[in-house]
């Protein structure tokens, strides 16, 4: 697993109480890794391609500007569960595992 897509679940874990407790400061932290994201998954090469298409059309899409696309991910709580579905996929496949468990499989 590439290391930026490492460290966005890194990151995710921090806020996933998000929904719960939100905040202007979770606001931000989501807004930013959404931004990381997007650009970590458009930068990937054939890593990309072992992820689920929903992902590869979503980030193609909303890099093209789609307007739908576009709109939905104004939302930020949108973005929220984009990342949470990306970091589920990423722990359910054992591409990445808890930083505080047994480390990261690559």
């Amino acid at each position: 697993m590439d290391q930026c897509l490492v460290r966005i679940c890194e990151r995710f874990e921090e806020i996933t109480d998000f929904l719960a407790h939100r905040s202007q400061e979770h606001d931000e932290i989501v807004i930013n890794l959404f931004s990381d994201f997007i650009e970590c998954f458009s930068s990937l090469k054939a890593e990309k391609l072992e992820y689920p298409k929903e992902f590869q059309k979503d980030v193609k899409y909303y890099l093209q500007g789609e307007p739908v696309m576009k709109k939905q991910f104004e939302d930020v709580e949108f973005r929220y569960l984009m990342l949470s579905d990306f970091y589920d996929f990423c722990r359910l496949t054992k591409r990445y595992s808890k930083a505080d468990t047994k480390g990261y499989e690559c």
